[in-house]
């Protein structure tokens, strides 16, 4: 028999196991695992009315735990030897536990790790390798519209490298704040970079095959946003790296960053907050105020020479003692310069924490751009305060285009309104809701909203034209580059089913919070 073998901190692991309990299989099996399905918020989307409203509580309010309770579980082979087929071919699934061990500081720990082997008759592996492209591609036409975010893996499985924190829906570039000709202009850019052929351009001009981008501006105004609606637009992964992570090393850098697939996003948030700032040391030893035995006037210093200007021997030794004095007090104060400067910007180098080793400045550039850095992928870094960042991060050729996001002007804040309260399934103009009519059972209108279609389609025109209107006395009353997307979009969602209300209730929300923007 020919076999494939498939560890589990593989992502094709679990995509193998979906696939596996949603055969027959695993219905027929005599021995199954029952597996929790603990289904995220954005794939809740799709979900029985039925059993949202069994799950409806008193007074209207829905109670989780009782929609929860009614999500059946995910039925799996249990442990052993199953067989299936697929395509008339005879197919084996062998499920196993083996004990791993693995090295962590001083201590080894074991654990054990599942194992999947597919196996086929005959000698070629083929038949069992075309399965698992099927299954692939099953997977991917399962989630064609979803991004994956991968983040560093525990520190005991960090020799395995990345691991899935999340998937969730593409994000529409439209729903980022931004102004339209900075979106085009980064869509274009990132478009030409990942072409089929650029590689080969970049290539025969001698040009490393990598691109950075510089997200900065304040927080809430849709740095990070922006990077995951790029991720989506050209589907790509997205993995995200804290460099404030206490057990990541340069070492870990390294070995994370070459293991990034060929194209993919890698997004470093607030490098500014990291450590990696230019060095204030030098102002602090400025500042420091001079000892004592420095300040010496100048009757004192010429009293230690003769009347002829030849210096005193008496004073010679003392002088050279002095000397001394003044060497060790300088380093002393550049000691403790050093040391107000951790306890300040924390521990930069890990030198205040025993425990970790910490990420350097020199250490992430040569991740970046270093002779054995990782070609293809697009570098964004964000930053709340550029100024602070270090020329060296940030020069050409690291970062190829900086991006400023700002406040949102009255044409965003008019942007926001529109985009909250129009959606494709309902209009809620007023507080009133208005949902699409019932279609009949035969797939068809029902007969009097066939003769009535064209009186619907000028009432929703209306409705459109009438949000259009409330948005524009919605921006009308929004200061001009002074609010964050983030701060105009939490006021909408507290009054997101009446957009009147949202309106009636700007001017008093402005003025309460106009005073700490001065």
């Amino acid at each position: 028999m020919a076999s494939v073998f498939v560890n589990e901190d593989d992502d094709l692991h679990e995509t193998c196991m979906e696939w596996i309990a949603a055969q027959r299989m695993s219905q027929r099996a005599k021995s199954v695992k029952a597996v929790t399905q603990r289904s995220n918020s954005w794939e809740e989307a799709n979900i029985d009315e039925e059993l949202v409203n069994m799950a409806m509580g008193p007074g209207g309010l829905f109670n989780f735990g009782k929609w929860a309770a009614n999500v059946p579980p995910r039925y799996e082979p249990y442990y052993g030897v199953h067989y299936f087929r697929y395509k008339g071919r005879l197919f084996f699934f062998d499920r196993s536990r083996h004990s791993n061990a693995t090295i962590s500081g001083s201590s080894i720990r074991a654990n054990e790790e599942e194992l999947l082997e597919i196996k086929c008759l005959g000698r070629s592996t083929k038949p069992a390798r075309q399965l698992l492209e099927h299954i692939k591609t099953w997977s991917l036409e399962k989630e064609s519209a979803m991004t994956v975010i991968r983040r560093p893996g525990l520190r005991e499985m960090r020799r395995n490298g990345w691991a899935k924190a999340s998937s969730r829906p593409s994000r529409p570039m439209s729903t980022v704040v931004l102004d339209a000709g900075q979106k085009e202009a980064i869509i274009a850019d990132i478009n030409e970079y990942l072409h089929p052929l650029a590689p080969r351009w970049y290539a025969s001009r001698g040009i490393p095959y990598r691109r950075g981008y510089l997200f900065h501006g304040p927080p809430g105004t849709g740095k990070t946003s922006l990077s995951f609606a790029l991720a989506g637009v050209f589907g790509l992964e997205i993995f995200v790296i804290s460099l404030l992570e206490p057990t990541l090393t340069e070492s870990d850098l390294n070995m994370l960053f070459n293991n990034l697939p060929r194209r993919c996003i890698v997004l470093l948030e607030d490098v500014d907050t990291a450590g990696l700032v230019r060095n204030k040391t030098e102002g602090l030893l400025d500042e420091e105020p001079a000892p004592a035995h420095q300040k010496k006037s100048t009757t004192e210093a010429n009293s230690n020479t003769l009347p002829n200007g030849v210096p005193d021997p008496s004073t010679t030794e003392k002088s050279s003692n002095n000397a001394n004095i003044t060497a060790m007090a300088d380093l002393t104060r550049a000691l403790r310069a050093s040391q107000r400067t951790q306890r300040q910007s924390g521990p930069i180098l890990g030198f205040n924490d025993p425990l970790k080793q910490g990420i350097s400045l020199s250490g992430l550039l040569n991740v970046i751009d270093g002779v054995a850095s990782h070609e293809g992928r697009v570098l964004v870094m964000t930053s709340n305060f550029p100024e602070k960042l270090d020329p060296a991060l940030v020069r050409p050729g690291r970062v190829d285009m900086k991006v400023e996001f700002g406040h949102a002007g009255r044409e965003q804040a008019q942007e926001l309104f529109e985009r909250m309260f129009d959606g494709a399934d309902e209009l809620a103009v007023g507080g009133v809701s208005r949902p699409g009519s019932p279609k009949s059972p035969t797939g068809g209108f029902p007969k009097e909203e066939e003769e009535n279609k064209e009186g619907a389609a000028v009432e929703v025109d209306g409705a459109k034209e009438e949000l259009r209107g409330l948005a524009r006395r919605f921006a009308e009353q929004v200061p001009d580059k002074r609010f964050t997307p983030a701060e105009i979009q939490g006021f909408l969602l507290t009054r997101r089913k009446d957009p009147v209300k949202a309106v009636e209730e700007v001017e008093g929300w402005v003025n309460q919070l106009l005073p700490s923007k001065e």
